[in-house]
Parts: structure tokens; sequence; C-alpha cells
């Protein structure tokens, strides 16, 4: 097992404010944001796209939806269409489990992949029965990951989630649905600067629980539109939690928002090469440690089929509203790295960690237990990122559910 400490100096922003352990009163939390949210109160309807912020719905009393999800995972391949067609292989499917592959020969330690063919995520790689539901719109939504929203729900049921530092020290996630949807997924939390420079290439659309105005104007500005907390039957509060902390979002309901606004329905690109992996098979890498921040401390697990998430030493769980539960698992790693710096308003609002997400950097690329090193690039926000390996040949990665971290430069990345 190889080791690698990243010890780069990262410029243009003061240290992040660090959190103290989780504390022993579980009502004490990290406070949100003050700011306004992209939403009515009790009007059912939202401001057209650019307006600003407005005011948000207090929690509701009112039963929310079921939250089994439905939806499988997709794949998109290698030179794949953005309409979704094509030939890729994948070893995963979107609720973490294996699917099938080619039976290796005694002794065959190499990577297996079943080739598949017909329409494709283009976010995940996966297969995609009905072509229809590749050919719309991505839709994201804003995941808390402080301790007391752990654990949260939906994610599992994600094609790809983002994962980034925002201030106290923790992470937070962004759950992209593409051809994939869930009638219960967060709990939903505000916005931050990176966000949109993350979902503009995608062409999505940002569900959030709300943010500071300067930060919604500048999403707004960037033509990246966001869904607010409307209520039912967009979102719900879970009265087993505590506010912030239980906020939670229907992606299906989300659509129809999008589509009622008359936003662009167009699919994402692309996102990846997808095919067995590019990687040395020398490259093993079936442990990777992430020390996110003081009190964030990420291990991935490769269990032979999928990578398995613990956070602080502990299995890091999903949850489904009926109480089912699981651990949080991905079949593809990519960690970008990214230079910190604050991001602040010109005038009223409060200063938050943002990240460099255009210009170039180092990248590592983890699937089927192999670790590929490499940089990412890319030219503008509306660019989505290149990933080549050392000697600038093109990453190849399998296809699956991909958790993609933007994350700290001046981290430690162990595997």
């Amino acid at each position: 097992m190889a080791a690698w400490l990243v010890l780069s100096v990262a410029c243009g922003g003061g240290d992040d404010t660090v959190a103290s352990a989780p504390p022993s009163d579980p009502s004490t939390t990290v406070s949100e944001d003050t700011g306004t949210l992209p939403s009515n109160p009790g009007s059912g309807s939202e401001p057209a796209e650019g307006t600003g912020a407005v005011t948000t719905d207090a929690a509701t009393e009112e039963e929310v939806p079921d939250g089994t999800g439905t939806g499988t995972s997709t794949t998109t391949g290698e030179g794949a269409e953005p309409d979704g067609t094509g030939t890729t292989t994948t070893t995963g499917t979107q609720d973490g489990t294996t699917e099938p592959t080619d039976t290796p020969e005694a002794g065959d330690t190499s990577p297996t992949t079943t080739v598949y063919s017909g329409p494709v995520s283009p976010v995940s790689g996966l297969p995609v029965s009905d072509s229809s539901l590749v050919d719309r719109k991505l839709i994201a939504v804003k995941v808390d990951n402080h301790w007391n929203s752990r654990p949260q729900s939906g994610i599992e049921h994600a094609d790809a989630v983002f994962e980034l530092v925002v201030e106290a020290g923790i992470t937070r996630f962004i759950a992209l649905f593409h051809h994939s949807d869930t009638d219960w997924v967060g709990p939903v939390r505000s916005l931050r600067p990176t966000d949109w420079t993350l979902i503009k290439p995608l062409n999505g659309a940002l569900t959030i629980s709300g943010g500071q105005p300067w930060i919604v104007d500048t999403a707004f500005s960037n033509s990246v539109p966001l869904i607010g907390d409307m209520g039912p039957p967009l979102t719900a509060r879970w009265n087993d939690r505590k506010a912030p902390h239980n906020l939670y979002a229907n992606t299906a309901e989300a659509r129809r928002v999008a589509e009622d606004r008359n936003l662009n329905q167009s699919p994402p690109p692309t996102l990846f090469n997808r095919g067995p992996s590019s990687a040395s098979p020398m490259d093993v890498a079936t442990y990777i440690f992430l020390d996110w921040t003081d009190t964030t401390d990420v291990v991935w697990h490769w269990d032979g089929g999928q990578y398995l998430r613990s956070v602080e030493g502990v299995p890091h769980q999903w949850i489904a509203q009926d109480g089912t539960t699981g651990q949080i698992a991905a079949d593809v790693l990519v960690v970008l790295m990214a230079e910190r710096y604050t991001a602040c308003p010109s005038g009223d609002g409060s200063c938050v960690p943002a990240w460099h997400t255009v210009g170039e950097n180092r990248a590592v690329v983890f699937a089927e237990g192999l670790a590929q090193e490499g940089r990412w690039s890319r030219a503008d926000n509306g660019d989505w990122f290149t990933l080549v390996g050392t000697r600038g040949e093109p990453v190849t990665m399998a296809a699956g559910r991909t958790w993609i971290m933007i994350y700290p430069e001046t981290a430690e990345l162990v595997w």
C-alpha cells in the first residue's frame, strides 16, 4: 500500500473556523447562516429566475411523503453523446450492489467488467432502461453533514455526490439526481459560494434551504436556478429531528418546479470516461484516508465491489423514512484538490470559506480498488472538469455511483 502526503501551500484565505467535538447536548448545533431563501411562503410559487431571495416557509407539521425513493442508476461510456446513448462498461448499480461480471480465470486479480448497450447515464455511467430518464434536467440537492444531521436520507439514491468543506470544519454534500429520484432527501441545507460553480456546467437546478442574499444573488447572476423551501409537496419537516437539521425534499417535485418555471430541460454532459480503470494494476487502493479538517476524518474501504464510507471511525449510515438503514457506499471516488479562499460580500453579509474550481490542480481517482494520479483542469465555471493522468493521458474509470470531493490541497490523503 502506498501513501502520499499533500503538502502544497494554500493562498488567498484565512484558516477555517474549526468546530469542537460533537457537543454533549444534541440540541446544540453549528448555527445556520442568516439570510433569506429563494421561496415564497404560502404562495406555492417562487420568484422568476434571477429575481433574488425572499423569505422561507416555516416548519410544518403536515405529514411528509413516503421516503422509499425510486429510480435506478445509469452509466455513461467514453465518447458517449450528451443524449446518454452509447455502449459502456460497469461494475456497480445505483443502490451500491454489484452487477454480475464475467468470471475471471483462476488467479486473475484484475478488475472485471460487464458490457452494456443502450441508454446510459451521463452522470454515473450505468445503464438506464428508460431513455426518457437520461434526456432530462439534473436536480441537485444541498445536504447537511453536521453530526446532528446523520444519518442522512436519500443520498443512497443519488447518481453522484459532491462533498466539500464549509465553515466550522465540517463538510456538506450536493446530491445529484438525473435519471434517479427520491421523495425523501436531506436534511437540506443552505447555499455556499462554490456550489453554483459545480452545478452550472451540469445545467442543473439546485434545491437549498436558503442562503445569504449575496450568495443567492451570485448564483442567479450566473444563471444557476435555485429551488427553496416551498413546503409540501416539495419540502417537509421531519418532526423527529430539530431544526435546522430536519428539512427534506422530494426531487420529483423539484423537477415539476423546474418545468413550471420553464427552465432549460437539457441533460447534463457526460462527466467522465467510463470503462475499465486506466490505473496500473500495481496501484492498489483498498483503504483511503481523507483528513478533511481537524474535526472531519473520513475513510473509504474497498470491499471488493464498492467503497464503504466511515466518518470519525464509525460506519456512515443512511436512513430511509421507514427506518431502513445502510452504510453509505460509492463505486468510484474522484478527489479534486482545490485551493481555499475566503469569499466575502461587497455589502451586508458574512464571509465564508470557498474553493477555487477554475484552473488546474492535482486529482486522484479511486476505482475498482485501484488509484490513479493525475490532474484536473477547466477554463471557466461553465466548463466541466477534464481529467488526465500524469503523462497527459485520458483517465478512464468504472461506471457507477461517483463521489466527487473538492478536497483541500493542504490536507492529508493516504492510501
